[in-house]
């Protein structure tokens, strides 16, 4: 659910648009497991601080097509990362820095 700060974007026509772009473009599949995509992260995370920069807000190379179960455990893993941990044990960081799920045991 949006935040309170971020609503009236997740509402204008403009994140409508781009969204709609960058599931067309993923082919509507979750870039991390390869199920239906019903969601769009932004890879570097929207704050009150950054939502009016277009270059991380409605930029299509910071969104990538999620489910729901995979967004919600980025999102988990992110504040965990933002409050100071590490990484959550069940994400690991791939050769190129980025946070990836571990496969399903």
């Amino acid at each position: 659910m949006a935040k309170d700060w971020a609503k009236a974007f997740y509402h204008s026509q403009a994140w409508q648009a781009i969204r709609l772009r960058a599931l067309m473009r993923d082919g509507y599949t979750c870039r991390v497991c390869g199920a239906r995509a019903t969601e769009i992260d932004h890879i570097i995370e929207l704050t009150p601080e950054n939502i009016s920069n277009q270059d991380i807000s409605l930029n299509l190379a910071n969104l990538q097509s999620l489910c729901h179960d995979c967004h919600t455990r980025k999102t988990k893993a992110d504040k965990y990362i933002y409050a100071g941990g590490d990484c959550p044990p069940e994400f690991f960081f791939d050769a190129d820095g980025n946070l990836t799920p571990r496969p399903a045991q």
